[in-house]
């Protein structure tokens, strides 16, 4: 199949991560399926509660799409992101989302 179509996903439910204290969500919506360069595309949202640790095995991009979503690095750097931002997170990278309020993002990852 070289054209796949992905109707209405920003409206799907998404699976609850599970997180004790956080609100998060997250689904693949496909993915490339060639071994030497592996794509992986999705969505994550994130709502009020404790922030979300997470470290990256793989080079990936979100694009908020709505809301808002708070970033901060291990070095304690902070990101404030907001629908149209776009940040790039490269493999090694260990960091806690955050959500003062909710944030919807699209991400594509090399996994």
């Amino acid at each position: 199949m070289t054209i796949r179509v992905f109707q209405a996903v920003t409206q799907q439910q998404l699976t609850d991560l599970k997180i004790p204290e956080t609100t998060a969500f997250l689904d693949d919506l496909g993915s490339s399926g060639n071994p030497q360069a592996p794509i992986a595309a999705g969505l994550f949202r994130m709502g009020q509660g404790e922030a979300m640790p997470y470290t990256y095995e793989f080079d990936e991009f979100k694009l908020v799409l709505e809301g808002e979503m708070t970033v901060t690095e291990e070095a304690g750097t902070v990101h404030e992101l907001k629908a149209g931002d776009l940040i790039q997170f490269s493999a090694g990278a260990k960091v806690k989302f955050s959500s003062r309020s909710s944030g919807l993002a699209f991400y594509v990852a090399q996994r």
